[in-house]
């Protein structure tokens, strides 16, 4: 169906959530494609701005007069992967001095990241991550899963099947998993993809150089500033609702959206809106954060089952069951233990914490790549940062936060398995790992004088399950006229899921296929390809 300029000039834009996927592609209709921001709607389920952001979400709360921090992820960044993430920043205006991309150069400029402990191992030992632990035949089988297509892959091929035992003892393994989040029992496939786009970082393992953070948490330094720039610019957001469903029409090889229907937060339907052929509809489906629970420094958090999946899950459920074709979202929620995850976020109140880990990884707070602690049952990754990590954070304030993913372990100082604990109870197996010896004294100072909010998420990790042709959608599905489809559970060839660049690239993906087709994603880089690179990876393999 051929569309006239006025069409084209009177179409409308929906998106379901605001997560990275619909703020990205609502920047760049704004910024790069002159799309008439008056136009462009945005139904978020949450009833104000400060709740939102998906995993990059960052929260405050008043405890006992004091403000205590959380959040449901961290997010790293580096040069060469992360440019399409970087694009983004470079269209949001962040203040008077820059974008939200200027002021990440600034930030990382004023603080490099150069690690000296990249290791902690049991009883307190330190390492640096010089050797990583790779002998001739894990790096054979890295090698091996490197160079083979991705199209001779099985389906459903996991990581243990190109991988013996001794690669997931290896430094390299702990340093990798700190990193990214990957179990052994993970797609094959994704985890050859991450080790071709970041190979050319493999001889940076130890020092982490290239490492790079935001100067605030995610959502400070740039969902936030990306929100104020779409509401100046007359974005329609929409709090408090939720798109739950769609209609399609179908003709031929052709498909179209054509209707959408909306909910209110508290589950009541709302009118349904009408989707013309020359409007689009941008559609995020699946979640990692869906059905998340957090506990609190004195209850651990809630185990009830969820019920089902919530948020973007769910309508991607009510869209395959018009459209089989559209992905199978079982696939990824078939096994909660295969794809759960836990987190903490700590607020340090004083400087005792601040200080005796800076004595300990022999570096100032921000300049310390994730640290593995690699004899933890619970399998706990500690990530610090530059203070103050939160806007407005007191002086004598510390916040930090760790991973974690061995929640059904029992912890080598609280004999609980994890999801048992409460925030305290965290905190404490925390402190047993990075000081054993710990004085009482300080030990009760550190416990007393601070706040842990734990997070469970039952999806966290579920985009690396094992896979098969199909059960991730392309952005633009064959023979859509209207639609396409965002987030971590589409399927772009060779990009890495789990990253701001995954999200960011399928938006720019969505908008150069269904709205400017002169937009062009910056090109991924393959260090693999260069001499020098090689030469520099070989070296680190075998030191």
């Amino acid at each position: 169906m051929s569309q006239t300029q006025d069409d084209v000039n009177d179409a409308k834009v929906y998106l379901n959530g605001l997560g990275l996927g619909s703020i990205s592609a609502a920047v760049y209709l704004v910024q790069k494609a002159g799309f008439d921001p008056k136009r462009i709607h945005i139904f978020e389920q949450n009833p104000e701005m400060d709740l939102v952001g998906g995993s990059m979400d960052a929260s405050t709360k008043i405890v006992d007069g004091k403000p205590v921090y959380f959040m449901r992820g961290s997010r790293m960044y580096e040069d060469k992967v992360y440019c399409c993430t970087k694009e983004l920043w470079s269209l949001i205006p962040y203040d008077e001095n820059g974008s939200c991309l200027d002021d990440h150069e600034r930030n990382r400029e004023e603080c490099d990241v150069d690690t000296v402990v990249r290791l902690l191992h049991a009883d307190g030992e330190k390492d640096s991550g010089h050797d990583l632990g790779l002998g001739p035949v894990e790096t054979v089988q890295m090698a091996r899963l490197m160079a083979i297509p991705e199209s001779a892959i099985p389906a459903d091929a996991k990581i243990t099947d190109y991988f013996s035992e001794a690669f997931f003892r290896s430094n390299y393994w702990y340093m990798w998993r700190a990193l990214f989040a990957f179990q052994p029992w993970h797609s094959a496939v994704e985890m050859r993809r991450y080790m071709r786009l970041f190979f050319h970082r493999m001889s940076d393992m130890e020092k982490m150089t290239s490492l790079e953070r935001t100067r605030y948490t995610n959502y400070h330094s740039f969902v936030l500033p990306a929100l104020r720039l779409l509401t100046e610019k007359g974005v329609n957001i929409h709090y408090g609702c939720r798109i739950t469903d769609v209609d399609f029409k179908v003709s031929g090889e052709q498909r179209w959206i054509e209707r959408l229907y909306l909910q209110t937060a508290a589950g009541e339907p709302m009118e349904a809106i009408e989707v013309r052929p020359h409007d689009r509809a941008f559609l995020t489906i699946g979640s990692i954060v869906s059905n998340h629970e957090y506990g609190s420094h004195d209850q651990p958090v809630s185990m009830k089952p969820p019920e089902k999946p919530g948020g973007g899950y769910l309508l991607w459920q009510k869209i395959v069951a018009k459209q089989p074709d559209l992905g199978r979202p079982e696939r990824f929620l078939r096994d909660i233990s295969l794809s759960r995850m836990m987190h903490f976020t700590v607020t340090f109140r004083g400087n005792l914490f601040e200080r005796k880990f800076q004595w300990l990884v022999e570096r100032q707070m921000g300049r310390q790549s994730p640290l593995p602690l690699t004899q933890s049952p619970w399998i706990m990754h500690l990530h610090t940062y530059r203070q103050p990590f939160f806007p407005g954070q007191a002086a004598d304030t510390c916040v930090i936060w760790v991973s974690a993913l061995g929640e059904d372990n029992k912890g080598q100082f609280v004999q609980k398995p994890m999801y048992e604990c409460t925030g305290r109870e965290m905190l404490e197996e925390l402190l047993g790992h990075l000081w054993g010896d710990l004085d009482e004294d300080e030990k009760a100072e550190l416990l007393e004088t601070s706040y842990c909010v734990p997070c469970r998420l039952p999806y966290g990790i579920s985009q690396f399950l094992p896979r098969a042709d199909g059960d991730r959608p392309p952005v633009i599905p064959e023979g859509s006229e209207n639609f396409a489809l965002l987030g971590q559970f589409v399927e772009i060839p060779d990009g890495i899921v789990f990253t701001t660049e995954y999200s960011v690239l399928g938006a720019i993906l969505a908008i150069k296929g269904l709205v400017d087709s002169s937009i062009e994603p910056p090109a991924m880089y393959f260090g693999q390809h260069d001499p020098w690179t090689n030469l520099a990876t070989a070296k680190a393999i075998l030191r």
